[in-house]
């Protein structure tokens, strides 16, 4: 058994594929429409003339802080002592894991827990970089920070911005800077910034009025959402360096800032509490694990985010 957790779906679908044999079929299942005990029924069930079973189960939240019914544990539980051979379960989780429940220290004793994500900005741009030499097209340092930092670092964002650079080049080639520039899109960037800054600076009535306008003209508005996700963290992290005595040269390297960038979430922080940012934070992930398990529109959940911090 295996659970894989981490904001990325990207990340999230590539450790699947490590996992499960090529072309072999698959049972997804997903826990905002089922139980945990028909889960447990199909992997107790195997044919006789199969190999190998695979079940995908999405949205894996009793892995998380959310509540989780007693019984339906105790029975994972159970058959976690006496899993069948013949099956492979897959979990999978958007929202963060939480590290005290019982049931995630269970699993974790016994079986395969995989975050994915990246921990240091390098990283994101390494793995980038290996995306587009996979697909023989050639790039310089500049452009690959460029995307990164226009993507806000999401990788999903920048996985979107890449399909756009090998759609316009048709074949493999050397992907030129200012083509960068002119794909991933400066508007991107410019809506980014104008919507998650009248944010940060109680703008509210602003905020809304951008996004109506952001609507209005088909931008994704998952891309605005983890833009303010985005920001909202790194103000809870130089905030907690600062608490740390961390001095600001500390601060830019641990964090991977440019001196703007550094100065900005400077002056940003000075509307913001600590504990504040780490509500404003919570609030956030729950929207997002409502996005990405279906259960609500990104545009309804980032409006109603708004409204309610007015």
């Amino acid at each position: 058994m295996y659970l894989i957790y981490g904001e990325s779906y990207h990340l999230i679908e590539e450790e699947i594929n490590k996992i499960v044999k090529k072309d072999a079929p698959i049972i997804t299942m997903d826990l905002n429409s089922t139980n945990l005990e028909e889960i447990i029924e199909e992997a107790t069930y195997v044919s006789m003339f199969q190999e190998q079973k695979y079940i995908l189960v999405r949205n894996a939240s009793f892995f998380t802080s959310n509540k989780t019914k007693e019984e339906d544990i105790e029975l994972l539980l159970k058959y976690m002592e006496n899993p069948v051979s013949l099956t492979t379960i897959i979990f999978t989780s958007y929202a963060p894991v939480d590290a005290r429940k019982k049931i995630y220290k269970e699993f974790a004793k016994k079986y395969n827990v995989i975050s994915v994500g990246f921990k240091y900005p390098q990283d994101i741009e390494k793995k980038v970089k290996e995306i587009i030499t996979k697909r023989k097209y050639q790039i310089d340092d500049r452009s690959i920070s460029y995307i990164v930092q226009a993507c806000q670092k999401n990788f999903d964002l920048i996985i979107k911005e890449l399909e756009k650079l090998f759609l316009y080049y048709e074949k493999p080639t050397k992907i030129e800077y200012d083509v960068v520039k002119e794909i991933t899109s400066k508007t991107l960037i410019d809506n980014n910034y104008k919507f998650v800054d009248a944010i940060i600076k109680h703008n509210m009535p602003l905020a809304l009025k951008i996004l109506e306008d952001l609507l209005a003209k088909h931008t994704e508005i998952i891309s605005l959402f983890m833009a303010l996700v985005y920001k909202y963290r790194l103000l809870y992290m130089v905030l907690n360096l600062l608490d740390n005595n961390y001095s600001l040269n500390e601060i830019e390297k641990k964090l991977g800032l440019q001196s703007w960038q550094l100065k900005q979430a400077m002056m940003d922080v000075t509307h913001y509490s600590k504990n504040e940012l780490k509500i404003l934070l919570i609030q956030l992930a729950d929207c997002d694990y409502r996005m990405k398990s279906g259960q609500s529109d990104p545009y309804i959940e980032l409006k109603a985010f708004l409204l309610k911090t007015i």
